[in-house]
């Protein structure tokens, strides 16, 4: 590839060379200090841009961070001062969003990142201005693979990105392209966004600071433009510093200008440059830290966060559809900010102050509240509340059998049975709930079981007594049946003779696998569809962790515990669908590091363990339940699962496709972080073998790690326990990654629940993969009720291996927004009952209407219906 790359003449930049200086401060909302320390700071930085920038000609433009939240933050606070901020920002004095705030990639959702792109637009529409038109992703630690499919389909001009590019391109500029080959022009801040910051540096030190990044970038340049980031973390600006640039162009030698990030982009684009393309997942730690084991610290974050948003994406937003209340979307829309603000790298990476994450925890606690209580409004309004009915809702946007779970208001003792509107019966189990577990799923939502409580809520919220709402006798009923594809089914309840669950053994046999415990409580699988034996799944590991809040580092003289001290079968029932296998273990685990870091205590302590395995009929799937109390420190406990062959490489889901990655990683000793085959997943992992194919689908935990060894060996990291922010003693990172502060929360003692299914896979396509993912993660949700809902979701025919993303009222609640994926590597076909609008992911027209749409492989479609009329 030619590139002209413009360097020194002499002691002086080459004449053509123009340097863009963007003055700017990267905000952190929260991090070593709490949000309203940092606000107040923020409250000082906008009043002094709102007094001085009409006074000071010279300074062209400020960039406040590419996050509107910012903007709530201060007028808030500052509500007098709307008008004069407003009018900086529409003379371009000001440049925002166009985010609401700016988040880690890895640990959010596709979904989530565009609702993010969406609030911002709120945010900005609501002021009357107009946001950057450029995906400004500085800080995060990494890039998705997927995130050019956003940027490209949120109809964004290019990405300005640090961190992650590491090896794989040196240049200011490269054509960065998705997997499924979307791409976007991407300004690589090699140098950092910092590196024109003043740090407290004097006016006169800033020559040098610009000749010097001329000098250096000037070597990477594609263009004669230079991009210079004048600001750092919470830095004011420098007001006169533009007032020199003319003086230090002639003495530098190149033109030096107060510039902003479009503008550069703009200049750039206009020299039209041969870029380098680079493709997917950017995570390389060569040149700076990626900070990669932040996706297990605080785990109890991640599994919040993550049943947020499928509370939010599958079930409340497509519920909102059918509603006549349109209030609801301002609750959803409440809620949804609540959950954004928990997503900057700083909050959901959990790599901050204690009492930070207590705030974090508590925003997203909220944002189940206000879901759950939304969801259940919606519910009540859609049904009625019949005793002895109930309808389930069926989230998966194709029929399918499922096992239906719930609480209600039945008398365990009485025989029950189940039968629907075609007169089918069911095998129908009745239990008596235990009001205290009742009770801590109404207070702790959070873990995957929230879905059960929502009969009870929906009762609350109606009755005109709250007493009478709470008396009632909690029962959890179970039962299995064929569901309509993004539906409704009705049951009615009989008096008659229900069905008793039965005792039985631990082995367990049906079509696909044969299974067995192993007597350290993990199990074995003889694969019946491609004929190979897993000799060992979900056996645990404990070891030692001397790291931080951002990395692992392994202990000189660790103590690694692999095997129980105690099993104890403690119950097998058998309800024909299903068998579930209970059992308990303890682990010794030593209490804590030694003083001096190197080695773990002598001091012990028993872990208990509570693991439950649920074994189906009908499919090659066995879901895994575990529940832990951590009550050591500086640990790190892990599941583990043997795959008896060696694979060069392992695949996981991201957004809206898979990534690929390698088994085997070749470290470098020169680069700022340990370089290993430690991956981020968003729900699930896939391996393929010569004979064998299996996943595993995860419910909020997102880090494993691969080991290659005659076998493969995969670990899900379920907890990761530091005692502090940053240090700077680590074997894996060189220096510190942040301040070095004591958060001995970071811990994480306390009790944990996790939810994660093993699946045997026939042709290891992505088609299998997605269907199992969205079966696991979509359960069915009941409600007492004896009606079915006057209105429908709009029709549509997926075929198959095409999936559902999206289905909610639009940004501006003027149509009904659908958004579809095809994640394989074939066409596929969507048909509607009308014609249908294609929008992008920002839900803006690019298309004619049409009633069938051809999906290239790999695509992502959004289209728009109309409000029901």
């Amino acid at each position: 590839m030619i590139m002209v790359v413009y360097t020194l003449e002499g002691d002086k930049m080459g004449k053509n060379i123009k340097a863009h200086v963007v003055t700017h401060t990267h905000w952190d909302r929260e991090w070593y200090m709490t949000y309203e320390i940092f606000r107040k700071r923020l409250l000082n930085l906008i009043d002094l841009l709102i007094e001085n920038l009409p006074k000071k000609e010279c300074f062209k433009h400020f960039m406040l961070d590419g996050q509107t939240v910012a903007l709530e933050d201060y007028l808030e606070m500052r509500p007098h001062k709307k008008d004069k901020l407003v009018q900086l920002i529409r003379e371009g004095r000001i440049s925002v969003g166009p985010w609401y705030t700016l988040p880690d990639e890895f640990l959010i959702s596709g979904e989530s990142f565009i609702r993010n792109f969406l609030v911002g637009k709120s945010v900005l529409e609501e002021l009357g201005v107009e946001g950057m038109n450029i995906g400004y992703l500085p800080d995060m630690f990494g890039h998705n693979a997927y995130t050019p499919s956003i940027l490209k389909g949120l109809g964004l001009k290019g990405a300005v990105i640090w961190r992650g590019v590491g090896g794989s391109c040196r240049k200011t500029e490269f054509l960065w392209k998705s997997p499924n080959g979307d791409e976007i022009v991407t300004v690589n801040l090699i140098r950092s966004y910092s590196n024109g910051a003043h740090s407290g540096k004097k006016m006169e030190d800033m020559k040098e600071v610009f000749k010097r990044e001329i000098e250096e970038l000037s070597k990477h340049a594609t263009t004669k433009n230079i991009l210079i980031m004048n600001g750092t973390d919470h830095e004011f600006p420098l007001l006169d510093l533009p007032r020199n640039f003319d003086e230090w162009s002639k003495e530098i030698g190149a033109e030096i200008v107060h510039s902003s990030l479009e503008r550069y982009l703009n200049d750039v684009l206009d020299e039209k440059p041969n870029l380098d393309v680079v493709v997917g997942e950017l995570r390389d730690p060569k040149y700076e830290p990626v900070l990669r084991d932040v996706t297990s610290t605080r785990i109890y974050l991640k599994l919040k966060n993550f049943e947020s948003q499928i509370l939010y994406q599958r079930y409340l937003e497509p519920l909102s559809v059918l509603s006549t209340k349109k209030e609801t979307l301002n609750e959803i829309e409440y809620g949804w900010k609540m959950i954004l603000k928990s997503q900057p790298h700083d909050s959901i990476c959990g790599c901050s102050l204690d009492r930070v994450h207590r705030d974090v925890d508590v925003r997203l606690s909220r944002a189940m509240e206000v879901g759950l209580s939304v969801m259940s409004s919606i519910f009540r309004e859609l049904l009625d509340e019949g005793e002895k009915a109930i309808v389930v809702f069926n989230p998966y946007e194709r029929e399918r059998k499922a096992v239906v779970k719930g609480i209600l208001n039945l008398d365990p003792n009485e025989n029950w049975i189940l039968v629907d509107d075609e007169g089918n019966s069911y095998d129908f189990y009745v239990e008596k709930a235990n009001p205290i577990e009742f009770v801590n799923h109404l207070h702790t939502p959070g873990d995957d079981s929230y879905l059960e409580i929502i009969p009870f809520m929906s009762r609350y919220l109606k009755a005109s007594s709250t007493n009478a709402a709470f008396m009632m006798e909690p029962s959890r009923v179970m039962f299995q049946a064929t569901l309509p594809a993004l539906g409704f089914k009705r049951f009615y309840l009989r008096k008659g003779s229900s069905r008793e669950m039965k005792s039985g053994s631990t082995s367990f046999e049906n079509d696909y696998y044969r299974f067995s415990l192993n007597d350290d409580g993990s199990f074995r699988i003889k694969d019946k569809v491609n004929g190979v034996t897993y000799g060992k799944l979900n056996f645990f590991e404990d070891t030692g962790d001397a790291g931080d809040e951002y990395n692992f580092s392994p202990v000189s003289e660790d103590v690694r515990v692999d095997r129980p001290d105690s099993v104890k079968i403690e119950r097998v029932r058998d309800l024909g669908f299903i068998k579930e296998v209970e059992l308990f273990a303890s682990y010794r685990i030593p209490k804590e590091l030694s003083g001096d870091r190197k080695a773990r205590s002598n001091e012990t302590l028993m872990i208990p363990l509570k693991l439950e395995y649920i074994l189906f009929r009908d499919e090659p799937r066995v879901d895994i339940i575990v529940e832990i109390e951590n009550k050591a420190k500086d640990h790190k406990f892990t599941a583990n699962f043997i795959f008896p062959e060696e694979v060069d490489k392992i695949m996981n889901d991201s957004y809206f496709g898979l990534v690929e990655h390698p088994t085997v990683l070749e470290n470098d000793e020169e680069a700022i972080e340990e370089i290993v085959p430690r991956y981020a997943m968003e729900s699930f992992l896939a391996i393929l073998g010569n004979k064998g194919k299996c996943m595993i689908i995860t419910r909020g935990l997102h880090e494993y790690e691969v080991q290659r060894n005659d076998v493969t060996k995969i670990s899900i990291t379920l907890l990761r326990a530091v005692g502090w922010l940053s240090r700077g003693d680590l074997k894996t990172r060189k220096n510190h990654a942040g301040p070095y502060i004591p958060t001995p929360e970071a811990q994480c003692l306390g009790k944990y629940r996790y939810r994660y299914s093993f699946h045997i896979l026939k042709e290891g396509s992505a088609e299998e993969m997605f269907e199992n993912s969205k079966k696991f993660l979509l359960d069915p949700v009941l409600m007492p009720a004896s009606k079915l809902p006057e209105n429908v979701f709009p029709h549509f025919t997926a075929e198959k291996g095409v999936f559902l993303s999206a289905l909610k009222i639009s940004h501006k609640r003027n149509g009904i927004i659908i958004r579809f994926f095809n994640p394989t590597d074939k066409k596929k076909k969507l048909s509607f009952e009308r014609d249908v609008e294609v929008v992008n992911m920002a839900e803006e027209p690019i298309g004619v209407k049409s009633k069938e749409i051809v999906m290239k492989p790999g695509e992502i479609v959004t289209v728009k219906f109309p409000l029901w009329e």
